[in-house]
């Protein structure tokens, strides 16, 4: 028979373990949001996409970083592309709600121009506890029309894989509209990610029909940096 004492040690020692856990994954997002970090800076041959008849350069910024017209750009595309996709689910779309979100809590964003400097795609992510394990979360990855099909947003999601990963983040995440199927066909198809344990159909399987999304995500393959 196991001793009350004996318990008592196990359940202090699992304690003690699921702290330091969570205090090495909190020192890996206060480093990745740092505001000024470089997370292109060894990803210098993904700062230019020249195929498909399409020459752009990427540039990776914190949302401190960016200025008013950047983002007015930026925005522009989230409604052009999304503001249909927002009104057929029961979120709604709603226009301050969105420029909120694109701010808040340490937002990152890869950002893709055209020789013009007209930008012509972005994603919109954050490094973030997810069961308390750190992830990459993709809030948005948007092309204008004009650039769709020729593999931007598949290089986009590439780069954030990579950054993810030397960020020593366990997973990339992304949420999808249900009633899109191009999307999900994108994520699910061609980037190989799979139904999160987070998503509707395993957290509320009975309503699973009630939601609009669901959540998928692909592991990462951490890289570490010397030293760490």
């Amino acid at each position: 028979m196991v001793s009350k004492g004996s318990k008592s040690k196990e359940k202090k020692l699992q304690r003690k373990e699921f702290l330091a856990k969570l205090g090495a994954a909190q020192q890996l997002l206060s480093k990745a949001n740092v505001p000024d970090f470089d997370h292109m800076g060894s990803l210098v041959p993904f700062k230019r996409y020249n195929r498909n008849g399409v020459d752009v350069t990427i540039d990776c910024h914190h949302y401190e970083q960016i200025d008013k017209n950047t983002f007015e750009s930026i925005f522009k595309i989230l409604e052009h592309n999304m503001k249909a996709e927002y009104d057929a689910c029961y979120w709604g779309w709603n226009e301050k709600d969105k420029r909120d979100e694109l701010k808040e809590k340490n937002p990152w964003f890869l950002i893709a121009r055209n020789p013009e400097e007209e930008i012509v795609a972005f994603a919109h992510f954050k490094f973030d506890f997810d069961e308390e394990i750190p992830v990459l979360y993709c809030y948005e990855v948007q092309v204008t029309e004009e650039m769709r099909g020729k593999g931007v947003g598949k290089f986009l999601m590439q780069i954030l894989e990579l950054i993810g990963s030397k960020a020593e983040m366990q997973k990339i995440m992304i949420t999808v509209f249900k009633h899109n199927p191009r999307a999900v066909h994108f994520f699910s198809d061609i980037l190989k990610y799979n139904d999160d344990e987070t998503s509707p159909k395993f957290m509320d399987p009975l309503d699973e029909k009630e939601y609009c999304y669901e959540i998928l995500s692909k592991p990462l393959k951490v890289k570490k940096t010397s030293g760490s």
